[in-house]
């Protein structure tokens, strides 16, 4: 399959809004075609059917490199493990199962909570000097606190049940990690045990935190590229 027939497929994390990673999308885009897949404001009842979702934005034929974040490192792993399309997979700050258990159990009981948490990104942020940083914030606390409380549920519920351990040692296909060093969310252990699961995986780390593509989106961007062109040298 030619370089031509492949599409960088992006999946955002738990807030869906892909759009909101503009400046990331961009700065990927010397290297394939970029579609990005925002999720729905509505339950998509499991994990499949949020694979099912994705799967159905993209061409049959497309092959596709999915980048995924956070959340969507789940979506990816199911998808890649059953859709031969699926030509490589990389993970920015994602998980191979739930990597705070407790806090996640908890909002998943009470998704209000995430929504009241939203409201005060903005003003905590508000005297950042970077002006991406305060952007992306404003972006995300709407973005969440526009999400239904059941969707906002279904997310936690499926983060803290749903294992990709067994689908992500069974990929052959190349798998990127692009791990956060500052990151808050993603935990050293849980960096570590994805590292130990993704046998094969090229392993990125990077000086940024959880939101690293947000707020240093061409940074990133060009890190992933480097490895999408040794990918596209293997396939010629």
């Amino acid at each position: 399959m030619s370089a031509a027939a492949t599409e960088i497929v992006f999946l955002p994390g738990f807030d869906g809004a892909a759009h909101l990673r503009a400046p990331f999308l961009e700065a990927l885009r010397p290297y394939h075609p970029v579609r990005a897949i925002d999720y729905p404001n509505r339950t998509l009842q499991s994990l499949d059917g949020y694979c099912r979702f994705a799967a159905e934005q993209v061409p049959r034929e497309t092959r596709s490199i999915v980048v995924a974040e956070s959340f969507s490192g789940l979506v990816a792993a199911r998808w890649a493990a059953r859709d031969s399309h699926v030509e490589a997979i990389v993970l920015c700050g994602s998980f191979a199962r739930n990597p705070i258990p407790w806090a996640v159990t908890l909002s998943a009981a009470l998704p209000g909570m995430v929504q009241f948490g939203a409201s005060f990104l903005s003003p905590m942020l508000a005297g950042n000097p970077d002006p991406v940083r305060r952007r992306w914030a404003e972006g995300l606390s709407n973005a969440l606190r526009a999400l239904d409380t059941s969707v906002i549920a279904e997310r936690l519920r499926l983060v803290s049940r749903e294992d990709m351990r067994p689908e992500l040692r069974g990929l052959r296909i190349p798998i990127v990690l692009l791990q956060f060093d500052q990151d808050q969310v993603i935990g050293r252990h849980a960096r570590g045990e994805l590292e130990a699961v993704c046998h094969n995986a090229q392993v990125v780390r990077f000086p940024g935190p959880h939101f690293a593509i947000e707020s240093m989106p061409r940074e990133c961007a060009g890190a992933i590229g480097e490895r999408i062109r040794l990918f596209d040298l293997k396939r010629t």
